[in-house]
């Protein structure tokens, strides 16, 4: 007898195909049939609904909470069942001192320590994770803004050797973020070698997604051409009006290389604003080669505001209009608030606020930026190698946060295929299960095809729709019935229920 019987829905199995009515029976954690009717005990009636399988976040910052948060509960909230985390150069090991997300906690000078220390912890979604090259450049080099030597070139290519070895996806590069900024394209080249002598991936937060993407693509698409390394464009995008369709140039490059024969992909997440620190926005590259003491002195000299706020008006403009402080440890009031009206209440330039509160703040201050233009999400959305993402970690008990760490796969169906018809339902399935599956290497996971993984999303097309916001950030989504990890029913009605059936996914090279 089955665990579990599916019945009556409309199966979109991943593929890309169009789908059809049948009934799925799950045993033992996978999927034992498919049919038109199959009979059983236990059973869920998905007439009407739509039956995936369980969404993969593709860009995810989750693995900060895989000790301290293991239930992932926004993630698997919203469909995700597996999230591939470690983007953008930051990953929780290797470390010294503290991680690169600050935290004193949970220390591990090698990503094979920290598997070994989070592989047996129970999850409520899984995840996997890329190594970050920030972190391992922090850990040999800390943030000095010059060339490896040898020995250092040496010790950062055992790290990410040590890490493809105990099951890292790949290496991840920050290249807007200290102190991955600091590495020369030769640097990125030498050691994503290593990446592509296992066969793994790298992925990459560009060094800059503005007034220079096309020429950070162009870096992008010359370490993947001189190595043969397979990579992903991390949360493709283009920011401020000026820069406004340059995406369309930087996927016909994607697209080029693809016809040259390297694989390449892109993830996008489907807001207009995007989330960083404050610091990474207002303080440029090159006066950040300083630890967060470093940058509050900084801050504090009047002659080094002046400095900043000139070279920074000289190439975006003085308008800060644009920045929502969405956590503030110096001033939790403020979160919530446009930087302007912040700039206002104090009776200050926006520049000075910016500056005081970065001062202030003991800890990063985080913000949402908005930037971008819904054409451009739309063109990144609808590119055959687009994945989709959250970019985005749990709560983690912050009282605001952007709307993507609770809304991405909901707000993915209900605006961008049934509201603004950028891709049918069966094309969006695709790009949130099989292909991520396929470019990270998750062989049993992604397709609804018997023996496979039982993973697997029940949603109402119809109404499934985001319901957080930038303001109001907590609320689950609607229209998403059921979520299934493992065989075993997790979520119900966009509420989970507790049950840990997930955990860490080795990456296998």
């Amino acid at each position: 007898m089955y665990d579990l019987v599916i019945k009556n829905g409309t199966i979109t199995d991943g593929t890309g195909s169009a789908g059809y009515i049948g009934d799925i029976a799950i045993s033992d954690g996978k999927i034992s049939r498919i049919a038109k009717s199959i009979d059983g005990e236990r059973t869920i009636d998905a007439k009407g609904l739509i039956v995936s399988p369980g969404f993969i976040d593709s860009h995810s910052h989750a693995d900060n909470a895989m000790f301290d948060y293991p239930d992932m509960t926004e993630k698997i909230e919203q469909g995700i069942t597996t999230s591939v985390a470690g983007q953008c150069g930051i990953s929780i090991a290797p470390a010294v001192g503290e991680s690169m997300w600050g935290s004193s906690r949970n220390i591990y000078s090698s990503f094979g320590e920290m598997v070994k220390a989070v592989q047996n912890i129970p999850m409520g979604a899984n995840i996997m994770s890329f190594v970050g090259h920030g972190s391992i450049r922090k850990t040999v080099i800390g943030f000095e803004n010059r060339k490896p030597t040898g020995d250092e070139m040496s010790q950062m290519k055992a790290m990410v050797r040590d890490a493809m070895e105990n099951g890292a996806v790949g290496l991840s590069f920050g290249l807007i973020y200290t102190p991955s900024c600091y590495a020369d394209t030769d640097e990125l080249i030498e050691l994503s070698k290593v990446v592509k002598s296992y066969n793994g991936l790298i992925s990459a937060h560009i060094r800059s997604e503005s007034f220079a993407l096309v020429e950070a693509v162009e870096e992008f698409l010359k370490v993947v051409k001189t190595v043969g390394v397979r990579a992903v464009l991390s949360h493709h995008k283009a920011m401020y009006k000026s820069n406004w369709g340059k995406v369309n140039q930087t996927l016909k490059m994607v697209d080029e290389a693809v016809k040259e024969g390297y694989e390449v992909y892109c993830d996008v997440y489907p807001y207009t604003a995007s989330n960083t620190t404050l610091v990474s926005t207002v303080i440029l590259p090159e006066l950040r080669a300083l630890d967060s003491s470093g940058i509050k002195k900084l801050v504090s000299d009047s002659a080094m505001r002046q400095m900043i706020k000139e070279k920074y008006s000289a190439i975006y403009g003085s308008d800060l209009s644009y920045i929502q402080i969405s956590h503030c440890p110096g001033y939790p009031e403020y979160d919530g608030m446009m930087l302007d009206e912040i700039a206002k209440k104090r009776n200050q330039d926006p520049f000075d606020t910016a500056f005081d509160i970065i001062r202030d703040s003991q800890e990063a201050v985080y913000i949402c930026k908005f930037v971008m233009c819904e054409d451009d999400v739309e063109a990144v959305i609808g590119h055959e190698r687009a994945m989709i993402g959250t970019d985005a970690s749990v709560a983690m008990n912050e009282p605001v946060y952007h709307p993507r760490l609770r809304g991405t796969f909901p707000r993915a169906f209900g605006r961008y295929v049934r509201e603004r018809q950028v891709v049918p339902v069966w094309e969006m399935v695709r790009k949130c299960t099989s292909l991520p599956a396929s470019v990270y290497g998750l062989p049993s996971k992604g397709v609804l095809k018997e023996g496979y993984d039982a993973d697997i999303c029940i949603f109402d097309a119809d109404s499934i729709a985001d319901k957080s916001n930038y303001l109001d950030c907590h609320q689950r989504c609607e229209g998403l019935l059921y979520v299934i990890l493992g065989g075993r029913i997790v979520v119900k009605n966009a509420t989970y229920n507790g049950l840990k059936n997930g955990g860490f996914i080795k990456a296998k090279h």
